[in-house]
């Protein structure tokens, strides 16, 4: 029983782990595409509540600088990103595989009882 709540602990960290994946790599993109379809004002009140804050518009001089910050520089690309989804969703199929022996185990337990 100790290993099956383990499997399915560790599956649950493995589908979080996916989902912040997927959520930074194909999120703002999903968000301005259902932006884009509706009010500015609940836009703005939807932004709010999942960032904390409104985007800044950039001034004048902003635009003109050509720059970019280190930390972009070390974000992995999304091939990278696809990678680590391929990956963590085969992680998640041979838990749910072991899960499902350990399930198979305890029930042939209680029959034999």
């Amino acid at each position: 029983m100790e290993a099956l709540e383990f499997e399915r602990a560790r599956a649950d960290a493995l589908r979080e782990q996916l989902e912040t994946i997927v959520v930074e790599l194909e999120g703002a993109a999903i968000d301005e595409s259902i932006f884009a379809s509706m009010a500015p004002e609940d836009v703005e009140v939807v932004r709010l509540a999942l960032h904390g804050h409104e985007p800044e518009e950039p001034d004048e001089a902003w635009a003109e600088v050509d720059w970019h910050s280190p930390a972009e520089e070390d974000e992995p690309d999304a091939a990278e990103h696809e990678e680590e989804i391929v990956r963590l969703q085969e992680e998640i199929a041979a838990s749910r595989a072991r899960q499902q022996a350990f399930e198979r185990y305890l029930a042939a337990l209680g029959g034999e009882s």
